[in-house]
């Protein structure tokens, strides 16, 4: 069972406020390890990026372990780590220049697939960080 599984389950037996979730050590972990996890699916292959990435998630969560536990602030980060997390494993695709403007798509099994007529309608539009987290294609 995925670590994701495991904090949905958790979440879905009990009501936590942003709070409580931040003051619960497991789901602290669980969202790290989720995020790390995201990370090695999102930039399979691309070690440069890969390492990077997790550098700055660890510079993140090192950064606000100051927070006070049980705080709104940290409740808040972990909401972000897992909005993070489920845009990198289900929106971010990386893909490989094959020549001239031939891209080879490392699309994987957790990538969110759309249709084209719903791809198309968001086609150049910018969306925010919130909007990508709670759409539902």
């Amino acid at each position: 069972m995925a670590s994701i599984d495991i904090l949905k389950g958790f979440m879905a037996t009990r009501f936590l406020n942003p709070g409580e979730i931040a003051h619960n050590r497991s789901v602290v972990l669980a969202t790290y390890r989720h995020l790390l996890r995201a990370t090695g699916i999102a930039f399979r292959g691309d070690n440069d990026t890969l390492v990077a990435s997790r550098k700055l998630a660890h510079e993140s969560f090192a950064k606000n372990r100051r927070l006070e536990p049980g705080g709104v602030e940290a409740g808040q980060g972990i909401e972000h780590a897992q909005g993070v997390a489920q845009i990198l494993r289900e929106n971010v695709v990386q893909g490989k220049n094959t020549g001239g403007e031939n891209y080879k798509l490392n699309i994987h099994e957790h990538t969110q697939r759309l249709d084209n007529e719903t791809a198309k309608q968001f086609k150049g539009k910018t969306k925010t960080f919130k909007e990508i987290k709670d759409a539902s294609f």
